[in-house]
């Protein structure tokens, strides 16, 4: 089984052409996202077995989001003045500490509301830092074809988008959503391993003095924001994504509540929903290098935002349980490649010395709009379920049109 495996890990990453410790990275790095898939379908889960109440999901959608905006400079700057694989490390064993400790709280009756709250905040601080870190590193641990590679790491989280939601369906109604988690907690032992393996990935540009001074912490912050708002078209990007995940957040922030209280689905049926999903994510991770080789980046963004607004509106209407998956499926595929295209002009764009902060402020921008997203949505919900698809498809749209009328119809 483990040779099978092996064997179709290298076969599907041989088209990529990437380099052999960079799908070593990749291979720990899918086994960890295995079990981010399976938290993501169990947080909700319980959530809703404890409250069943629409508001209390998409407030926990939110409160899982907000830390970004918060934190998002801060971290960009952690990212460009320390040792980057040091810290995806240290992100990667506290986020296992506090995955393990839901299941501890509630094996010892202590779990409550607050908990969830609490430990999905810092949760989300950590999982940012981690992928700031990540992405800020690919240069280094891919070499200079970035859209392959970051079309490989997209893969890598839409094969754990793909298989995670059907496992947890099958998981969470066999042994629960709390031993769920367990096994995420298992999964972050490939990732420390597959990080252990690499060598420094640190900023040499800096001393240790300017490392720990606040105040050129505070500088260093500014001036990412600077470069950011001054570059029309990163700024441009983030601005796109801002809008497209206002509407993304409304449909995924009660995505659960409106597949078990609408359509009246069992675990294994959500579970095919969001399976769905990742196979949206895994054909664009996959589309995206021909379509980049053939197509202007700045007429190949506006296509597919097209086509995922217009996939959205099949969840509209269509009352059949797979269509929800199958709408955002749709959706899925062009955000994915759009991703792909996005993290490579960063990449290309930005100073190595600067990505960090960019990366974070311009994570500040694109998810600044999504805990408003997620309340939208909870309200909306709970009028009419069926309209918080209606809301995306029109973001959508509004995203093509920034992609049209700003510096990106340039690439």
């Amino acid at each position: 089984m483990l040779t099978l495996i092996k064997n179709i890990w290298s076969t599907v990453f041989k088209s990529f052409q990437l380099p052999r410790d960079y799908i070593t990275f990749l291979a720990g790095l899918l086994v960890s996202r295995l079990g981010d898939s399976l938290n993501a379908f169990a947080i909700p889960w319980i959530s809703y077995q404890l409250t069943g109440s629409a508001i209390v999901m998409g407030s926990l959608f939110a409160i899982s989001v907000l830390p970004i905006v918060l934190f998002g400079s801060v971290v960009g700057v952690f990212v460009d003045r320390w040792d980057r694989r040091k810290l995806m490390l240290t992100a990667d064993i506290t986020r296992a500490l506090l995955v393990g400790l839901i299941p501890i709280l509630h094996l010892l009756n202590l779990l409550s509301l607050w908990h969830l709250y609490v430990i999905s905040f810092i949760l989300a601080v950590l999982s940012l830092l981690f992928d700031v870190a990540t992405i800020s590193s690919i240069p280094q641990m891919a070499g200079n074809d970035l859209t392959r590679a970051n079309a490989g790491y997209q893969l890598v989280n839409q094969l754990a988008d793909l298989a995670g939601p059907t496992l947890a369906g099958v998981i969470v109604a066999a042994i629960g959503g709390f031993h769920t988690l367990w096994i995420d907690v298992l999964s972050f032992a490939a990732t420390f391993l597959a990080i252990f393996r690499l060598p420094s990935l640190g900023s040499t540009h800096l001393t240790d003095d300017r490392k720990n001074n606040l105040r050129n912490m505070a500088k260093d912050i500014v001036e990412g924001f600077k470069w950011l708002m001054h570059d029309r078209l990163n700024f441009s990007l983030s601005l796109q994504a801002m809008v497209g995940n206002f509407g993304a957040s409304a449909v995924l922030a009660v995505f659960m509540y409106y597949l078990l209280s609408t359509l009246h689905l069992n675990s294994q049926q959500s579970g095919f929903n969001y399976t769905l999903i990742g196979i949206g994510g895994l054909i664009g991770s996959m589309v995206v290098i021909p379509l980049d080789k053939r197509f202007r980046r700045g007429v190949l963004i506006p296509i597919l935002l097209g086509i995922g607004a217009i996939g959205l509106v099949f969840a509209i209407t269509s009352r059949f349980w797979l269509a929800p998956g199958i709408a955002l499926g749709i959706a899925t595929v062009c955000n994915v490649s759009w991703n792909s295209i996005v993290a490579s002009v960063r990449q290309e764009t930005v100073p190595s010395d600067m990505l960090g902060r960019v990366l974070g402020f311009s994570r500040v921008f694109t998810r600044l709009a999504m805990p408003l997203g997620a309340f939208v949505g909870s309200f909306i919900s709970s009028i009419n379920p069926s309209a918080v698809f209606v809301l995306a498809a029109v973001t959508k749209g509004l995203e093509v049109v920034i992609a049209l009328v700003s510096p990106i119809r340039k690439l």
